[in-house]
C-alpha cells in the first residue's frame, strides 16, 4: 500500500507529461486559409514545386525552395477542408493569361496527394472530381488520397508541426500506413513511414494581401533553389556516385 500511495505521484507526473507531448489536431485553424511551410531542420528552405521536363511533358514534385525570411509566392499554398482533413493546392493556370474563353477553368488547381501504389503525386485534380471525393464514403478500394492532418504542439503558434498522411507507398492492397512530410538530404520533400523527427513551422499568410498571381503556376517554378542548397544537392550526388 505504501509503495502505491508512493508511486501515485510519479505516475500522475508522467501522465502529465505524456498528455503534453501530444499535438493538437490544428486542421480546423488551418481550413481555408493560405499557408506556407517551413523546415526546421533546414531553415530558410520551404516547400514549393520543382517542374521535371520528359518526353510526354511535364512533371511536378515536392521540393525545398529557398525563401529565407522572405515571402516568396512559389511557397504558398492554399489550404481547404477535406473530410475533415485538408488538401493543399495551387492554381494551374495563371489567371492573367487566361483569355474570357478559358475563364470556366481559371479555378482549377494542382494538388499533391497520395496514391495507392504510386505514393506522392503533384498533378492537376479536377474541381467536380474533388467534390465527388468529397462527397463520397471512405471505401477500401480508393487509391486516391488527397487529404492529410495536421498536428502541432499549439495551434495558435505552428512552430513544431507534422504533416501526416494515412496512406503511403502502400505495398499491400489495403494496408494501411503512416506517413509524415520530411525533407530528404537531396532537398525533395516527401512522405516516409518512419520520419519521427521532422518537424515545420507553418505561417498563415493575410489572404487579402495575397494576390491570385501569387498562387499560380509562374511564380512557382520561377524560384530558384539557393546556392548552399545546390551544393549540398551537388555533393550528396557525387556521393552516391562514388
Amino acid at each position: 500500500m505504501k509503495t502505491l500511495l508512493f508511486l501515485l505521484p510519479i505516475l500522475c507526473i508522467q501522465f502529465v507529461q505524456f498528455v503534453q507531448g501530444r499535438q493538437n489536431n490544428c486542421n480546423s485553424e488551418l481550413a481555408d486559409q493560405i499557408v506556407s511551410f517551413e523546415s526546421n531542420n533546414w531553415r530558410g528552405y520551404q516547400v514549393g514545386l520543382h517542374e521535371k521536363r520528359r518526353r510526354g511533358g511535364t512533371t511536378l514534385d515536392l521540393s525545398l525552395v529557398w525563401a529565407g525570411q522572405s515571402l516568396r509566392p512559389g511557397t504558398l499554398w492554399m489550404a481547404e477542408q477535406c473530410r475533415g482533413q485538408l488538401c493543399f493546392s495551387r492554381y494551374k493556370y495563371d489567371a492573367r493569361e487566361m483569355g474570357d474563353y478559358f475563364k470556366e477553368i481559371v479555378d482549377e488547381k494542382n494538388y499533391f496527394y497520395m496514391q495507392r501504389f504510386g505514393g506522392l503525386r503533384v498533378d492537376h485534380v479536377w474541381t467536380h472530381d474533388l467534390d465527388d471525393w468529397k462527397n463520397a464514403k471512405p471505401s477500401k478500394s480508393a487509391s486516391f488520397f488527397p487529404g492529410f492532418d495536421v498536428f502541432c504542439d499549439k495551434c495558435d503558434r505552428l512552430k513544431y508541426c507534422t504533416v501526416v498522411t494515412k496512406k503511403n507507398d502502400i505495398d499491400k492492397w489495403n494496408r494501411d500506413k503512416i506517413g509524415k512530410m520530411m525533407a530528404t538530404g537531396d532537398g525533395w520533400v516527401r512522405f516516409e513511414e518512419f520520419s519521427q523527427n521532422e518537424k515545420w513551422t507553418i505561417t498563415v499568410h493575410d489572404k487579402n494581401k495575397i494576390p491570385d498571381s501569387y498562387l499560380g503556376p509562374n511564380s512557382a517554378l520561377s524560384v530558384n533553389i539557393s546556392p548552399v542548397l545546390s551544393f549540398i544537392v551537388l555533393y550528396y550526388i557525387t556521393q552516391n556516385i562514388i
